[in-house]
């Protein structure tokens, strides 16, 4: 366990060195320590609803009509941020294995592409590749910003992974950061064409 944590820290400090199999984390392993990261950072965030609660409590003396509407809106807000957090939590597993193929199978897509000429073999520099990136969950032992911390270095991750194991120039690195947003974008246009004709 220790060395496993090791590994993930080093590479999380150095996420474009080429390991080799000796000295590279696994999937499991980034899987295990990034779940056991989200249960923490669960954690915080239900802490957090605690803390929302107990001071509603404090200034629930107060019956005017904005006490009322403070009220809806605050146990709506506690209930969705409570469900959403555990959800994370339950079904972290499978949101990486998710994440995790999909993006493998972008990035093989996009490498096929530009013509990935590589030493080494592309499913070796994409796996290395992805368990560097979401080593960045290590910033969810920060209560309130490691979310946000964590998605910025996972993008940025990406982005010098890119340029450095697949040898992609910047307007590549950049498509391929735009992707997601782009399927987005994509399937809004599909669904509210669909409801378009329903109508």
């Amino acid at each position: 366990m220790i060395h496993s944590l090791n590994q993930y820290v080093q590479t999380f400090l150095h996420p474009t060195r080429k390991s080799v199999d000796g000295e590279r984390i696994d999937y499991f392993e980034v899987m295990g320590i990034s779940w056991s990261l989200h249960l923490i950072y669960a954690f915080y965030s239900v802490f957090a609803l605690y803390l929302g609660v107990a001071s509603y409590e404090y200034l629930s003396n107060s019956q005017s009509f904005t006490h009322m509407m403070f009220q809806s809106i605050n146990v709506t807000f506690q209930k969705i941020s409570l469900m959403m957090t555990l959800f994370q939590v339950i079904f972290y597993p499978f949101i990486f294995q998710f994440g995790f193929k999909f993006w493998a199978y972008v990035l093989r897509f996009y490498a096929q592409i530009f013509e990935y000429k590589g030493e080494r073999e592309l499913d070796t520099e994409i796996e290395e590749m992805l368990n560097s990136i979401y080593t960045a969950n290590i910033f969810l032992i920060i209560p309130i910003f490691g979310n946000i911390l964590s998605l910025v270095t996972q993008a940025y991750y990406l982005f010098i992974g890119l340029r450095t194991k697949l040898e992609f120039t910047r307007a590549q690195a950049i498509l391929v950061l735009m992707t997601p947003l782009f399927l987005m974008f994509l399937i809004t246009m599909l669904v509210a064409s669909y409801f378009t004709i329903l109508i």
